[in-house]
């Protein structure tokens, strides 16, 4: 089962869903750098409790998965976009975008760039997954181009439309109308996830 997504303004940077607002990474983990040595961008925020809650993970009660991204004013699609080509995957394993799973440690950003947080809601369940168009959570993506993606142990937990995004960072993933995908390892590990985008 699928569901939408809603989103709603906060002011602050709970240790709730969101994406935005400041990252909750402990100073004893450095802060992600991509290979052209830009911090990346913080843009979610997954407690492990709701992971466990609404995909039935294992993981350890009481973490947060941190997700991070390259973005800057220039053109980086291709850095941090997944179609199958495995120069592509390669790319983002090495570190154009970042998932990582940690202890909820205090307020922190190194970007250059902050995004104002909305809290991610669980909407109504999507019937029609053919005709949907927006982010979701759940089994199945939407719109991702070849579906036959060789992500081994990774499952599929959510997608992001990027117009969900508050204006500002309308084209946080460069373009303005694309998907970012996030796959979720089930077991713990250092790779506990990977995050991509796709142009639909």
């Amino acid at each position: 089962m699928s569901k939408g997504i809603d989103f709603k303004s906060i002011d602050n940077s709970m240790n709730i869903p969101r994406i935005g607002g400041e990252s909750l990474l402990p100073n004893d983990i450095g802060w992600p750098v991509n290979p052209n040595g830009e911090n990346l961008t913080f843009i979610m925020n997954l407690p492990t409790n709701f992971l466990n809650e609404t995909h039935q993970f294992n993981y350890p009660e009481d973490k947060t998965i941190s997700v991070f991204t390259t973005y800057n004013k220039g053109y980086f699609l291709d850095l941090i976009g997944y179609h199958g080509d495995e120069d592509e995957l390669e790319g983002i394993k090495d570190g154009f975008t970042k998932v990582i799973m940690h202890s909820v440690g205090t307020l922190r950003n190194e970007s250059e760039f902050l995004i104002p947080a909305k809290e991610i809601i669980l909407g109504e369940e999507v019937v029609e997954l053919d005709y949907f168009r927006g982010s979701l959570i759940g089994e199945n993506p939407v719109f991702l181009q070849n579906e036959q993606l060789a992500l081994g142990n990774y499952r599929f937990c959510l997608q992001i439309y990027e117009g969900d995004f508050p204006e500002e960072f309308g084209t946080i993933f460069n373009l303005g109308d694309s998907v970012g995908y996030l796959y979720l390892n089930e077991e713990v590990s250092e790779d506990i996830g990977l995050f991509f985008t796709q142009c639909t």
